[in-house]
């Protein structure tokens, strides 16, 4: 190898390492990002779910404490003594420490058989429950403290309430049934074990009330530096990105939320994340945790990550080294790839927003159904119905021909086509949409060979696509101009250019670089809440290319855009008969007859497995004349083919997707019959599938012909009248 060489494969080598460098050190930042955002996620999930246990617990409790007032009621006891006992055995089977009862003088009978009177000192500084329900409370949830453990308490219990209607014993009204258990039932619920490294939390979580006040906390005298307040705790802090008024309206409000915090003195942060209890429940599940398990985990992942992209380093330059020393060729690599949840959440807006419309229009049309005024506007809206049914398929067709076109696999269409028509369609499946946004659309045509050859409807779509973008970004009081000319090439051919102008937002230099990008859309303050795919132009173009033709595009910020798209094509001296008619058909189309009676009658058997499918064609083939017969799947299409006779049935519409046996299945074991017709009668595979892979298989098992859903039943009535 000579020393030119190694100078250059040297230069190589360092430059792929310096691109490695480059790239790892976005992807370390970029890695930092996902990995907080994960995290956060992970903390609100774990939030959610403690509180959610908590809360069924709390519930629980209630619940079992309205039983015991209801078998206590059904007792039926006679003296406090007698209620006390029933108290007793039901304290014994249940989950609470001690049960209570309230009387309406405040008295309080407890479970052990003991009375304290309303006006007793230990009424007074413990049992004092009456507040516990005030402003009408039917149900209570606290925590109580008795320091000196005088009425058999823990120092810390949990206190369920439920207030009685109704219930007396002993000629004495009860006003509640109080319950209490250790504090433990529920803090052992909130102890997060993975914060926990070496004996030591970094995070904690807690309950409390509307007011700040912490009711059960795992540790306070570790986490809230002996704080019994939550804003006593905050007020603590050197960094903090709420204030104590901002969270005390966010409680208020029963907001879920979260925001970072620093201890005085603590260089690490701490993430608090809030979130209140359901029904009626005046409580707050705050979770807290230390910026230092955030940074572990992500420098435990980049570390991975760094020592894998290492590895993969030195093995991209060793293959590198060996395709440069035994073939010295350039090696082309690496595929853009693109955000399919950003790709989702696009397709989801374009495809929900004409669904909203279709399913408002098939209201309306269902609401004056039977109202014969209203029978005209009912065909409007019905046209409306159908171009946004058309409008959603277009949709679904954008995805089929990216993957196509990418692949090289579409099928383009070389057949006459008269210009005039193409603009004169997109004049009408536009015109309405534009001029409703209040904007003049202009089109000028200046047109020497009318009649050309090409794809029809693939020229559409790139018009479709670029006039319907101009008419987003066009502001009202603003215009777009389609303009369409023609430049003669030699004896037989012709470029037929159309240009696409408009006085919109305009696109900035930057995107104008990658706007034929898949999923790229401009990123500007002008253009926020436009949505779409981002797949238009990259189709535009593909398609634009794919026919030979080019595609440029002219941009200003605030001024507009021009689109121009030049296309080749062969011309067409003698127009067809069929075209100058304007009744819109194919050439395929004019060969069937003109008259229905011309032909036998057809017998159709239909084989569909979705009900709502099947109905409406044999509706529609009935209605047309057409003989029928019905099967839901392959098996019982062969089945009404065997019994049978002989030339019974013409035609066999054939779903390929079904359950049971699928179309092709069915269609391989009609040809392999042993009758005179099994070989004869025509079978055309129905299917949702569009791609070349589905035609063959259709042909291979057996079938004539291919028909895509949803079926064009035009194509459809004229193929079934050559039979």
């Amino acid at each position: 190898m000579g020393k030119k060489h190694r100078i250059f494969y040297s230069m190589i080598i360092i430059s792929a390492l310096a691109v490695v460098c480059f790239v790892a050190v976005l992807y370390v930042i970029k890695l930092n990002q996902t990995i907080s955002e994960n995290i956060i996620d992970s903390i609100s999930e774990m939030a959610e779910h403690d509180k959610n246990t908590i809360q069924n617990y709390i519930e629980i409790c209630w619940d079992d404490l309205w039983e015991i007032s209801e078998r206590l009621e059904g007792a039926e006891c006679k003296t406090i003594a007698d209620v006390q006992d029933r108290m007793e055995l039901e304290c014994g089977s249940s989950g609470f420490h001690h049960l209570y009862l309230l009387a309406e003088d405040g008295t309080v009978y407890s479970h052990d058989h003991m009375t304290y009177d309303a006006g007793s000192e230990i009424v007074s500084r413990t049992l004092d429950f009456r507040p516990y329900f005030a402003g009408g409370k039917e149900k209570v949830f606290a925590q109580m403290h008795d320091k000196d453990e005088g009425a058999g308490l823990t120092k810390e219990s949990i206190l369920y309430g439920y207030q009685l209607h109704g219930m007396e014993v002993g000629g004495t009204e009860m006003f509640a049934l109080i319950g209490t258990s250790e504090i433990s039932s529920i803090q052992d619920n909130i102890v997060i074990d993975s914060f926990i490294k070496d004996g030591v939390s970094r995070g904690h979580s807690a309950l409390i009330d509307m007011d700040g006040d912490y009711i059960i906390d795992v540790n306070k005298k570790i986490y809230l530096n002996k704080s019994d307040n939550l804003y006593e705790h905050l007020s603590e802090s050197e960094d903090s990105e709420l204030s104590n008024e901002e969270v005390a309206k966010r409680l208020e409000n029963r907001e879920t939320f979260g925001f970072y915090h620093a201890h005085a003195g603590d260089k690490n942060k701490e993430l608090y994340y809030f979130i209140p209890f359901e029904h009626d429940m005046d409580l707050y599940f705050a979770l807290a945790v230390n910026e230092a398990v955030f940074r572990e985990q992500t420098n435990t992942f980049v570390t991975m990550s760094m020592t894998m992209l290492v590895v993969c380093t030195v093995i991209v330059i060793a293959m590198l080294l060996i395709v440069m020393v035994y073939q010295n060729r350039t090696i082309r690599t690496q595929e853009k790839a693109r955000s399919q949840k950003e790709f989702l959440s696009n397709m989801s807006h374009e495809i929900r927003t004409p669904l909203n419309g279709l399913i408002g229009v098939n209201h309306l049309i269902m609401a004056h159904i039977d109202d014969d005024a209203q029978r005209g506007q009912i065909k409007e809206w019905l046209k409306k119905s159908q171009s946004t049914a058309n409008y959603l398929l277009s949709l679904v067709n954008d995805i089929l021909d990216l993957s196509k076109l990418q692949t090289g696999k579409v099928d383009l269409v070389s057949e006459p086509l008269l210009i005039g028509d193409i603009i004169g369609d997109i004049s009408a499946m536009q015109a309405e949409n534009i001029r409703s946004r209040g904007i003049e659309f202009i089109i000028e045509q200046e047109i020497g060979w009318p009649c050309i050859e090409g794809d029809a409807t693939r020229i559409k779509q790139i018009l479709m696509n670029i006039v319907g973008n101009a008419a987003k970004f066009t502001l009202s009081g603003g215009y777009i101009k389609l303009s369409v000319s023609q430049e003669r090439m030699g004896e037989t051919q012709v470029m037929t250019t159309y240009r696409c102008e408009d006085s919109g937002i305009g696109m900035s230099k930057e995107y104008l670089t990658k706007i034929f990008d898949s999923f790229s859309q401009e990123q500007s303050k002008a253009a926020e809440g436009i949505k779409g795919t981002g797949l238009g132009m990259t189709i535009s173009k593909l398609l634009t290319n794919a026919m030979g033709g080019t595609i440029a595009v002219e941009s200003e910020l605030d001024v507009g855009s021009t689109f121009t798209v030049a296309i080749p094509a062969r011309i067409v001296e003698d127009v067809p008969d069929y075209l100058k008619s304007g009744s819109g058909e194919t050439a395929e189309d004019a060969e069937a007859p003109e008259e229905r009676g011309e032909r036998k009658p057809v017998k159709v058997l239909v084989a569909e497995d979705v009900e709502l499918n099947a109905e409406v064609l044999l509706e529609i083939l009935s209605l047309e004349g057409f003989e029928t017969a019905y099967a839901k799947n392959g098996r019982e299409a062969i089945e009404l083919f065997r019994q049978s006779e002989p030339g019974e049935f013409d035609v066999i519409l054939m779903d390929m997707k079904m359950p049971v046996m699928d179309g092709c299945a069915a269609a391989k074991e009609i040809r392999n019959m042993d009758r005179e017709d099994a070989n004869k009668i025509p079978i055309f595979a129905c299917t949702a599938n569009t791609f070349q892979e589905d035609r063959d298989q259709a042909i291979e098992s057996g079938m004539d012909d291919f028909l895509m859903k949803p079926i064009d039943i035009p194509i459809l009535l004229k193929k079934l009248g050559r039979i």
